[in-house]
Parts: structure tokens; sequence; C-alpha cells
């Protein structure tokens, strides 16, 4: 039986609160909810969450607040079975707080507040380094200090780990970081600000993740919604649709298909059928209501017909 892979998650840690509209509320505008839930998300721990269901072994290095947040964000990393060795309690900074807005269409809007995951620094990666070098693969977002997330890269890349990375929240990037990614997973959106082109439909894509290549990334996957995604690499360009399903919630469709593709790429599958499964990850996720719980275990994918 194949080991489990190693994964090395270093990002944000959030308390989501999750209100259901009939729709999107206008500038100014008090609108009527018909639901609320607090769960708990931030792109580091969706993924490192996702990919622990999915069968991975992961080491989140992340910051939380030392409030009744940060100690429960704890509490459940251990039951999802993470290694919390490098989550720590900031003394100075609250738990970082999204606040969704989720319409009847399944559309959404977000609003995030860093807390302590702005505290997170290079210091705490260099603590970690151990964890980061061990791991198979190591994955990254932007929703904490860019220069930790350039230090975990560094050290991924000393160490041979293949590194992902999620760039989002979009931010213009410095050259280095797309030197040190050997997969970048963007959205639509994300690929226009980092490559300064327009991104409509499947050759606005390509031209972008080539774009992205020139630039240091070894390969590229675009994320399209409910078009699939887009994989761009030394093997040539590769369309993979998405899983038709009725969408719920799609809060965390992207950090479930990141995840999905860390996993079983690190488990030794092409990127292209690594994809294709992320891609039907995804598309159970948006089915159920919330992030994190929401994300499907490996049984629940294996057996679901979609």
């Amino acid at each position: 039986m194949q080991a489990a892979p190693r994964i090395c998650v270093v990002g944000s840690a959030n308390v989501d609160l999750t209100f259901r509209t009939p729709r999107l509320p206008r500038p100014g505008e008090t609108l009527a909810g018909h639901a609320f839930h607090l769960g708990f998300g931030g792109k580091g721990a969706n993924q490192a969450v996702a990919a622990a269901r999915l069968g991975a072994g992961v080491t989140l290095v992340a910051r939380v607040g030392d409030d009744a947040f940060g100690q429960e964000c704890q509490r459940r990393f251990r039951a999802e079975g993470l290694d919390t060795a490098f989550v720590r309690a900031d003394a100075e900074r609250p738990t970082g707080t999204a606040a969704i807005v989720v319409d009847d269409r399944a559309q959404n809007c977000i609003l995030v507040v860093a807390g302590a995951n702005a505290g997170l620094s290079p210091a705490d990666v260099r603590e970690a380094a151990a964890a980061v070098r061990q791991a198979d693969l190591l994955l990254c977002q932007l929703e904490v200090p860019r220069g930790t997330t350039l230090e975990a890269l560094r050290l991924a890349r000393a160490a041979g780990v293949r590194t992902v990375l999620t760039p989002a929240p979009a931010a213009e990037l410095s050259e280095e970081f797309f030197q040190l990614c050997d997969l970048c997973v963007p959205n639509e959106t994300e690929a226009e600000l980092l490559t300064g082109q327009e991104v409509k439909g499947l050759g606005g894509a390509e031209a972008a993740a080539i774009e992205l290549r020139r630039r240091g990334v070894r390969s590229v996957v675009v994320t399209l919604g409910d078009r699939g995604a887009l994989l761009v690499d030394e093997g040539g360009v590769s369309h993979v649709p998405a899983v038709p399903v009725r969408a719920v919630d799609p809060t965390g469709a992207g950090d479930a298909f990141t995840a999905a593709l860390a996993v079983f790429w690190a488990e030794g599958l092409a990127l292209r059928e690594a994809a294709r499964r992320a891609s039907a990850a995804a598309a159970l996720t948006v089915t159920r209501p919330g992030t994190q719980a929401a994300f499907p275990t490996r049984a629940e994918l294996e057996c679901w017909p979609g």
C-alpha cells in the first residue's frame, strides 16, 4: 500500500461567518438574510483540511489569535488529524475573520480581516524548516505576508521539495516567486493580475499560463469555475472539464481543487490525471454548504457517482 504523501501547508486560518441571502446586497443597502453559519476557513487551513481528508499527512504552519476562536481552530485542526506543532497563538492579534455572503444563485462575496495571519513571519517558517524539508510537497497561498510565503518557497526549493502556489488574494509578485514555483494555480482574475493580460475563455487562460511559464513557473493550472481548468506545462495544453452539478455554495471550490490536485500529484499521478480528480473533488464540495465542512473524504470522493 502506498504511503500517504506528506504535505506542508504554510498559510492562513480564519473564522468564517457565512450569511445566506436571496441576492447580494447593493452598496448602502440593508438586506434581510435567511440563514447564518459559523465556520472555519482561511485558504491555508482550508487546503490543509481538504488535503488531510483525502488521506495526506499534513503539517500546518499558521497563526491564530489567543482567543476563543483560535482555541476552537486548534481543536478542529487536531480533530482533522493535522500536525499543529507550528500553529502559534498570537497574543497581539485576534484570529483572522472572513465574512461571506452567498445568494440563492450560489454567487458570493467575501470580506477578510487578516488578524493573526498578518503576524505569520519568515521566522515562524524557519522554525518549521524540518517539516518543510521532510514534505513531499509545499502548499502556499497569499493570505499571509508575502515575505513569509517566499521564505517557505525558498526553503522547499533548496530541499528539492515541489512547491504549489495559489496566488490568492490576487497580488503583484516578484519574479522570484515565479522562479520558485513548480505549480501555480490561479483563477482567471488572479491570472490577469499576475500577467497583465485579459483572460477570457480558454484562449486567454492559455496565453496567461504561457506567460507565467515564461517567467519561471514550471506548470500552470488556471481554474475556470464551471468551465473546468486549463493545464499548461512542458507537455502542452490540456482542458479539464468541470463535473456538472447543482451548486449550493461555491466558497470552498478553489481550495478543494488545489488541495486535491496537490494530494494526487504528490501521490505520483500525472498532473493531468490529478487535475481530473481534483475537478471531481471541487464539484462534490460545491454541492454542500460551508467551506471546510463541505470538503469530501477520500472514501466519499471514490464512491461519488459524479
